[in-house]
């Protein structure tokens, strides 16, 4: 088989399997309760369809999404992938070919499996508040997720390729990391969701308003944190591709 080929196998192979639509049906469930029990009331009163409350949507849903993309994962370093392993690395394709085909098949992945809750969200806000201006969600929707899915992404397949049981170690982790207040344990370099930013952020500026409308900006500080995870997500996959396994 050709790459392309090879791709749209193993696309095919992740995305039409039972563990893959338990996954999504988990995602769904949690993205519905988010909707109709947090997010509609709107976050420290700002309205439901603000950039504030969106982004707190996102941070909602983040952790879930990556714990999904790093349980996919396991499918690449399992007893199975492993014989399968054996019998492409027959044919001609090297190393560095197999893993990048595979992290491009779990970029794909996570394109279609984040594009759930955000469908969902968007249909939510045109039947219950007929709002459509979704192009202001952009930005955070890149912005609070890619840089942690490439990160989470590239020391993923580094402890896969170690040891496929640290990757199930890893899901709970990513998991707690993302949903609980890790403020007064974790350093803010460490900040892999983006949590700390949006707590201080928030409690400064919506306490003591004056206005209902109030911007939701980016700092400089933040966008650079975030570049520096994408940075390190990159980092750790070339080490995944180029490092060579032993016989």
């Amino acid at each position: 088989m050709n790459n392309i080929n090879l791709l749209k196998y193993e696309i095919k192979r992740t995305i039409i399997s039972k563990k893959y639509l338990y996954m999504i049906l988990i995602l769904m469930a949690f993205t519905y309760d988010s909707l109709t029990r947090l997010v509609i009331g709107g976050y420290y009163g700002t309205a439901p369809f603000s950039e504030w409350t969106y982004t707190f949507f996102v941070q909602l849903t983040s952790p879930l999404v990556m714990s999904i993309m790093i349980f996919m994962m396991t499918n690449i370093f399992n007893e199975k992938e492993l014989r399968a392993r054996k019998i492409l690395f027959s044919a001609p394709i090297p190393q560095s070919k197999y893993y990048m085909l595979k992290i491009v098949g779990l970029v794909v992945t996570f394109i279609l499996t984040v594009l759930v809750p955000i469908i969902m969200s968007f249909i939510y806000y045109k039947i219950l508040f007929d709002f459509s201006q979704f192009i202001n969600f952009g930005k955070y929707i890149i912005w609070f997720l890619i840089p942690t899915f490439i990160f989470l992404l590239g020391v993923g397949m580094v402890l896969g390729k170690t040891s496929s049981k640290l990757l199930y170690g890893l899901i709970p982790i990513a998991f707690l990391l993302g949903s609980i207040n890790t403020r007064s344990i974790l350093p803010l370099w460490l900040d892999i969701f983006g949590q700390h930013f949006f707590e201080m952020s928030t409690f400064a500026e919506l306490f003591g308003r004056t206005s209902q409308t109030i911007s939701f900006n980016l700092s400089s500080d933040f966008i650079y944190s975030r570049l520096v995870f994408i940075f390190l997500g990159i980092i750790l996959l070339m080490y995944t591709c180029f490092k060579r396994e032993k016989e």
